[in-house]
């Protein structure tokens, strides 16, 4: 079964196949203007998840070993699948976010060294265990522990895409100056001016539009800090307009769409911080509907 009509959505509801769930972030970290930052790490309701585990060992993410937000239990097996129905969220502190996306974190490679050229080899023996060819899967640059910003290091990444094709290679990509734990480290101000844009995820190699696995990555010069490449597929966005006022996304209504939230999904957010994200406190609601 599949809700593809809004009075599938509606009788699902009305049968009670429906789940609500609030959450809470509090970043409380002087980040620059612009940069992205990656909520996952910060306190609230989830707890934060901190990407550790043994260097370079790629690890999957998911609801029932790592937490994230929770959205409901696993329908799959009933022939069901988890649809977002609506998402809220206000900043009750200030006005600093920019646009914040909704994200299903599917995989991390944790306390990547930048202070070495050398080429440093991910191990793979773990893999995807949702969305296993990476169709659609993201890889942004997590900030670990801080760096200078000596030199602005840029780096390569070479990996598997989603057609199964090895030995990939990014364009290189320009960290920042950010000292910021949880900071996405090309996207400070002098990062995304120099990667020519302020996306949160690293450019792929010409006709790629996914990623199966990281094999490596190398430093073309050193800095100090470590760093986590986590691969996440985007789900919704939406953009707080005022302060202590819910903005809410209701995607069927405004896009005419029903994102499908896989089972056992780890769902976390990524915000555009305008000023900074010290002092800033996010609460929102999600709701979503299986059938």
């Amino acid at each position: 079964m599949a809700i593809t009509s809004l009075k599938a959505l509606v009788d699902a509801e009305e049968a009670g196949q429906t789940f609500l769930a609030t959450w809470r972030k509090v970043p409380n970290a002087g980040t620059g203007s612009f940069c992205w930052f990656d909520t996952t790490l910060s306190a609230g309701n989830p707890l934060p998840f901190y990407y550790a585990s043994n260097p370079l060992e790629g690890r999957p993410l998911g609801q029932s070993t790592n937490g994230g937000l929770p959205h409901n239990l696993p329908v799959a097996p009933l022939g069901y699948k988890t649809f977002l129905k609506t998402f809220t969220v206000s900043n009750t502190t200030n006005l600093q976010t920019g646009p914040i996306i909704l994200m299903d974190y599917q995989f991390y490679y944790p306390f990547i060294d930048m202070g070495t050229t050398d080429e440093q080899f991910m191990d793979n023996t773990a893999t995807l265990t949702r969305n296993v060819t990476g169709a659609g899967l993201q890889i942004m640059a997590v900030q670990l522990a801080g760096q200078l910003g000596t030199g602005n290091p840029r780096f390569i990444v070479n990996y598997t895409n989603s057609d199964g094709v090895s030995g990939r290679v990014t364009p290189p990509a320009v960290c920042g100056n950010s000292s910021v734990v949880g900071a996405l480290v090309t996207t400070t101000a002098i990062g995304f001016a120099a990667n020519g844009s302020n996306v949160p995820f690293l450019a792929l190699q010409a006709g790629d539009t996914g990623v199966q696995s990281i094999e490596s990555i190398t430093f073309q010069s050193v800095d100090i800090g470590l760093i986590a490449l986590v691969l996440v597929k985007p789900i919704e966005n939406i953009m707080p307009k005022e302060i202590a006022s819910p903005s809410e996304r209701v995607p069927v209504l405004d896009y005419m769409d029903l994102p499908v939230i896989p089972d056992n999904a780890y769902l976390s957010l990524l915000v555009n911080v305008t000023t900074s994200a010290g002092g800033m406190t996010l609460n929102g609601i999600i709701q979503t509907v299986w059938g």
